[in-house]
């Protein structure tokens, strides 16, 4: 009798060790699934259409030996629906394998898409899904989302490391508009002004060729002012020329000045903001403190360096003013001095505001002083190489 009780509490024991490695019933093998790695977003008709950038993550690593690959790596779906959600599911008839949320990594949304409450609807889908992350950028655009995403970067590469993917390697370099993430859009949008800045891409054809034919690229050429549930325009070009000199996490930007005849190009770094809210009574003003370092990129003509730091100055202040103004006209506070505002005094904030926003002027941006220190390395000298 007892050794028979042994047998079944031996057997009872075997049983409940097994049981742990049953915890990976319910997975998916990566071969098995496919990888959305893009989305977009636009609105036509009274319908939602939703597009998938689906990318083989196989050929990753066969494009970072080779530096190129020949092989199909990008397919994009299409569907539509009265809602996001529903478009979504649409496409999910024709897919062929289980579609992996948790590579997304950028939004494109369209004009028309942000009139229509897209950013709202599609911020709540993707917040609430339990694969998608807040690292997903977004974007803005005016040109066809599908010759976006089907779009490959240069050399072959593969489209994970393609300017919208991986938006950081080029700010890195040329800090013109900064990328931002989901959790950085919610932030903006929660807080004082209420409105994020989106990054606007276009397609161009004028920079790069192959030996065949050129090579359309894509380019971030302004931004797009949101709120929760409407768009309040785009800021482009020139325009937006101000932003990068406002933005406390710019790396490095270009500059040229006029030295009649000839031009001066400096390159811009170590870049420190202050903004100081100035109040009296009810009307609110702001200083501004812009202190930079340039270095000398290209010089065909012996100069003054004193009289070269006070052209970049006046320039810099120039384009600071000109961004402002031009915020202004789409009824835009795109240096969030409602914010400032709000970190610095809080009690004043809540006097002035009306709907979370500071009324802002011409004359509410009081003084602008910038203080640019011209560095000479070795080769960087007052006089041309040649």
């Amino acid at each position: 009798m007892r050794q028979q009780i042994k047998r079944w509490l031996v057997i009872l024991m075997s049983l409940i060790m097994l049981l742990p490695l049953g915890g990976c019933w319910d997975t998916f093998e990566p071969e098995r699934m496919v990888y959305a790695y893009g989305m977009a977003v636009d609105y036509k008709k009274g319908q939602y259409i939703a597009y998938l950038q689906m990318i083989n993550l196989g050929l990753l690593a066969k494009t970072e030996v080779s530096g190129g690959n020949s092989e199909e790596n990008v397919e994009v779906g299409r569907a539509t629906g009265k809602t996001v959600d529903q478009a979504i599911f649409n496409l999910y008839g024709s897919a062929q394998r289980r579609i992996f949320w948790g590579h997304l990594s950028y939004l494109i949304l369209t004009e028309e898409a942000l009139k229509s409450d897209g950013i709202k609807s599609v911020v709540d889908l993707l917040d609430r899904y339990r694969e998608t992350r807040y690292r997903i950028w977004f974007y803005a655009t005016k040109d066809s989302l599908s010759e976006i995403l089907l779009n490959t970067p240069i050399l072959g590469m593969s489209s994970a490391l393609s300017r919208i993917s991986d938006p950081k390697a080029t700010f890195q370099q040329n800090s013109f508009i900064q990328p931002i993430n989901m959790r950085e859009v919610l932030i903006s949008i929660d807080e004082p002004v209420h409105e994020a800045s989106l990054p606007v891409i276009t397609i161009t054809k004028e920079n790069w060729m192959t030996q065949k034919k050129p090579h359309e690229s894509l380019k971030i050429e302004g931004i797009a002012v949101v709120k929760r549930n409407r768009l309040k325009g785009f800021v482009m070009g020139s325009q937006a020329n101000g932003l990068r000199w406002m933005n406390k996490k710019m790396k490095r930007s270009n500059l040229t000045v006029k030295d009649n005849p000839k031009n001066i190009d400096v390159l811009v770094t170590n870049l420190k903001v202050k903004v100081k809210p100035v109040i009296r009574n009810k009307n609110i003003q702001f200083d501004v403190k812009v202190k930079a370092d340039s270095v000398i990129d290209h010089v065909e003509q012996n100069f003054n360096r004193i009289t070269l730091a006070t052209k970049i100055e006046e320039k810099i202040k120039k384009e600071i003013m000109e961004t402002y103004l031009y915020g202004l006209s789409i009824d835009a506070d795109l240096y969030r001095l409602t914010e400032v505002l709000y970190r610095k005094n809080v009690r004043v904030w809540k006097m002035v505001q009306h709907q979370g926003k500071v009324p802002l002027k011409k004359d509410s941006l009081r003084n602008i002083q910038v203080k640019i220190d011209v560095i000479h390395g070795e080769k960087q000298r007052d006089k041309p190489t040649l």
